[in-house]
């Protein structure tokens, strides 16, 4: 698999295998940016060559595009059910992209005569997802033993990704409108149509011109969780501080540095947008430096610095009063999980705030929390508490929004 590109875009469909099968249309030049693509947003792809396709572009040209060998013919290495069998080592999708009238035909009338039409008639009996998204020209397109077919194929749960009409041809699909069929295909679309606005990242406060003070935290858990909003349909803006993790560029991402910063975009978003759901995963600075230096702090001239500083206000206190319907899921990092502690932290934000969730993590730990992979967390809500037992940041991620949901629904 091709490394250096992957997840760069994000990483939606990262753990996921997608067979490209190519036919034999003048679009499977489109092809080796469509497996590019994938593999940006965290795919394995693996390649699959008709002949007449090969006539057009080179297996090398997709070996290249996504690191894994071109398969051209069926061999003894039983290449069609291995990775159309529906087992754990197969594909999770099959996409045909372009897919030319004939190739559709054959699929449609059970013709396995070649690499790709048997690979797929395998996979219709494994219950793989197929996908094809026609190239052709559009009288082609509109032939109604094709049109048919297509309904045939449809009829047997093969999905289509509907073609660009234009100058009287039936032009494959744009990556966009592929891409986002996979996601429907692959996962649960349960936050389609939702707003979400996720905080992540520390914030820092300047001492002087180049030196600040911060907190360790990453931002990977408000990362995380915004490419899951993202997978399962939701419209995410992510307010990003000072992490260390590079935010994908499939996210709407707005910068930030200092609190001022956060609470002020905050603010702005949530004043002129209707957000459904507020994470407030963000480690914003809890004090500011009351009279920061203008130039640099010489080490030579000092030998002592006192520094005053003055506590800031919550921003997650001002969340419901800006927007009063609009979710909210508030994070708070404690260090030690002392019970009387917890119950008294958990108390004061659910009443200052009022929060509809508080995620709790312990932050003493030295193999969870901030800057690690990993964390261990408790949900509340104010009549009930649930736990998430040590797992990665991106699983837990996922078992934050599955739990969310299946509360308040």
């Amino acid at each position: 698999m091709t490394i250096d590109i992957s997840s760069i875009n994000g990483q939606e469909l990262e753990g996921k295998k997608i067979l490209l099968c190519v036919t034999g249309s003048v679009s499977s030049m489109e092809s080796p940016r469509i497996a590019r693509e994938l593999i940006k947003h965290g795919a394995d792809v693996i390649p699959v060559l008709s002949h007449s396709a090969s006539k057009l572009i080179g297996p090398e040209l997709l070996h290249w595009a996504t690191g894994n060998e071109t398969i051209t013919s069926l061999t003894g290495k039983m290449e069609h059910v291995k990775l159309a069998n529906g087992d754990l080592d197969s594909v999770d999708l099959i996409l045909v992209a372009p897919c030319t009238s004939n190739a559709i035909g054959k699929l449609a009338q059970g013709i396995s005569d070649d690499t790709i039409s048997t690979i797929c008639t395998v996979a219709l009996g494994s219950n793989v997802t197929i996908l094809i998204a026609p190239g052709m020209h559009e009288p082609m397109f509109e032939n109604p033993i094709l049109q048919n077919n297509i309904s045939l194929l449809k009829k047997n749960g093969v999905r289509f990704v509907s073609p660009i009409f234009e100058h009287n041809k039936a032009k494959m699909a744009s990556f966009d409108d592929i891409f986002k069929e996979i996601l429907n295909e692959l996962f649960v679309q349960d936050l389609s149509g939702k707003n979400i606005l996720i905080t992540a990242g520390p914030t820092i406060e300047k001492i002087d011109p180049i030196r600040i003070i911060t907190n360790k935290s990453s931002g990977k858990t408000g990362l995380y969780l915004a490419n899951e909003a993202k997978r399962r349909g939701a419209n995410v803006t992510l307010i990003y501080g000072e992490g260390t993790e590079t935010p994908p560029i499939s996210i709407r991402t707005l910068r930030v540095s200092s609190f001022q910063e956060l609470f002020d975009v905050t603010t702005s978003e949530l004043s002129n947008n209707n957000y459904d759901f507020y994470f407030a995963s963000a480690a914003p600075s809890d004090f500011r430096i009351v009279r920061p230096f203008d130039d640099k702090i010489s080490s030579r001239s000092k030998s002592s610095l006192n520094l005053e500083l003055e506590s800031y206000p919550k921003i997650i206190n001002s969340i419901k009063q800006i927007s009063p319907s609009t979710k909210l899921i508030a994070f708070k990092a404690l260090y030690g999980n002392d019970s009387d502690s917890v119950s008294h932290a958990i108390s004061e934000i659910f009443d200052d705030s009022n929060a509809d969730f508080i995620i709790v993590n312990d932050v003493s730990r030295n193999d969870a929390g901030f800057s690690s992979d990993y964390n261990e967390l408790t949900m509340f809500t104010r009549d009930d508490s649930f736990n998430f037992a040590y797992a990665s940041k991106k699983k837990l991620s996922k078992s934050i929004i599955d739990q969310i949901l299946k509360i308040l629904n």
